[in-house]
């Protein structure tokens, strides 16, 4: 097995491709896959706690030298003065404490080397051979019992790491990733856990990118732990299997997963989500279920809550669903977001407001934008929340296509030819309804206002200039088609 990590040694590189072409196994090791990789909860995987990582202790890398220079120090001072202060047993203070931070390794040296120091000692006094032996044992002992703890509590670090391992699949199951892009829009979410020791809550996103609506689902489940992650899971499988059926519109996926919550709810468990339908043409329609309603940042720094006319209850608990249209602008930034962004407080039990970050949320990038959200939320709280924390930004640009004839293609303007207005027309020209209905008002008052001799006296030019060219054409036709078929074929 091939074990790699980053070095930037060139001639280690050359040694590594040497053994690679002859085809002997390649082991990487460097100072930084030995010293830092044990001190990662889980060998690497990186979780996103609000606290500590568990099994992790700061500053271990100089615990061990410290201590080591802390016992020297010690028996260095006992020696100078020449007669014992303390009983060697009380050295084995420094691999016990040193269990708690260090690995089974360093533990061991720093054992080894407190007892070395010990029995230095114990030769240089003077006094009791006996109790000079029963102080070197029970150093003895302590330093073993330091190793064993080391032991043990890097085999804790290792199963947890395992654990953490399996929650993090567990989690990439509930929670897929996000698409960066959709149609007309793009997206940037983050997660943020409240448990130092889980990653997964009860918190969902789901996006579907499939077609040219995208839809997404943001929600938030009651209570914690594994129950919640499953009733997540329920919701976020139902979004994704109703947006596959053809012809469903939003109102009747909310519809879909709803009977799905309350079959596999409790009789207190409810799911708080809201539904969302972005159309590339300038609209988002939402069907919102007792949960904090988005908001949207719009170009000139306006930040209004897209709330619904009418609240309803959450998912489960039988909602009477109602869709809700709003416009959408280019770079229009739109906040979705769980109730834990809401509910985090300070020290001072101060609230989190939203609606004083707006120059976080009209940062140019998208990502830094989320990153910078979350943040400052982490600051406001010191990096202790009470409930999970999830976000999704999007940012829109619709596009409204222009109304064209499938298969044709718009034909010059004709000479000659205009409108009501007194702009060229071509043959295939497509006016819009809104423009059409102001155009034949205009000529519905002119013709009011015209007098019937007027309209008469155009009338009568109108026919005079066309129809005596058209007949003329006509029997200019008529005569030489005549004139062919009467004269004889050899003249």
């Amino acid at each position: 097995m091939a074990v790699t990590d980053g070095s930037t040694d060139p001639g280690a590189s050359a040694r590594w491709k040497r053994r690679r072409e002859a085809g002997r196994p390649v082991l990487r090791w460097s100072w930084r896959a030995v010293s830092v990789r044990p001190l990662r909860a889980g060998h690497g995987i990186w979780l996103e706690p609000a606290g500590p990582v568990p099994g992790a202790v700061r500053g271990s890398r100089v615990a061990g030298p410290l201590l080591a220079l802390t016992v020297a120090a010690f028996a260095a001072a006992q020696y100078a003065i020449g007669r014992p202060v303390t009983p060697e047993a009380w050295l084995a203070i420094a691999p016990l404490l040193g269990s708690l931070a260090l690995g089974p390794l360093r533990t061991a040296l720093l054992a080894g080397w407190t007892v070395l120091l010990g029995l230095g000692l114990a030769l240089e006094t003077s006094g009791p051979a006996g109790r000079l032996a029963s102080s070197l044992a029970v150093l003895a002992l302590l330093a073993g019992f330091a190793v064993v703890n080391a032991v043990l509590r890097a085999a804790a670090r290792r199963r947890l790491g395992q654990a953490r391992a399996v929650a993090r699949v567990a989690q990439s199951a509930l929670l897929r990733e996000v698409p960066k892009s959709v149609a007309a829009a793009r997206l940037a979410s983050r997660y943020l856990s409240a448990s130092a020791g889980a990653h997964v809550g009860g918190d969902l996103i789901e996006v579907v990118a499939d077609g040219a609506n995208p839809r997404w689902l943001v929600g938030d489940t009651r209570g914690k732990g594994l129950p919640a992650v499953r009733l997540a899971s329920v919701a976020a499988t139902s979004f994704r299997d109703a947006c596959a059926q053809p012809g469903l519109s939003l109102t009747e996926v909310a519809r879909a997963v709803d009977l799905s919550v309350t079959r596999a709810a409790g009789e207190e468990d409810f799911v708080t989500a809201v539904f969302a339908e972005l159309d590339p043409r300038g609209w988002i329609q939402l069907v919102n279920c007792g949960h904090p309603p988005p908001l949207r940042l719009s170009t000139d720094g306006e930040l209004r809550p897209l709330a619904p006319a009418t609240f309803t209850a959450p998912l489960g608990l039988h909602p009477d669903l109602h869709l809700s249209t709003f416009s959408v602008r280019d770079g229009d930034r739109l906040l979705f977001f769980t109730d834990g962004l809401l509910e985090a407080r300070d020290r001072a039990g101060r609230f989190f407001r939203v609606d004083q970050q707006v120059h976080a949320l009209r940062r140019p990038d998208l990502q830094a934008a989320a990153d910078e959200l979350l943040d400052r939320l982490r600051a406001h709280t010191r990096r202790r929340l009470d409930d999970d924390v999830a976000v999704l930004l999007g940012r829109a640009h619709p596009h409204r296509p222009q109304p064209r004839i499938p298969g044709r293609r718009a034909r010059p303007a004709v000479r000659g030819r205009r409108d009501i207005s007194g702009k060229p027309v071509s043959s295939t020209s497509l006016v819009e309804p809104d423009r059409m209905r102001t155009l034949a008002e205009q000529a519905a008052a002119e013709l009011a206002d015209a007098p019937v001799d007027r309209l008469r006296d155009l009338h009568d030019r109108r026919q005079a200039g066309r129809r005596p060219a058209q007949r003329t054409l006509g029997r200019d036709v008529k005569s030489d088609t005549i004139r062919q078929h009467a004269e004889p074929p050899g003249r």
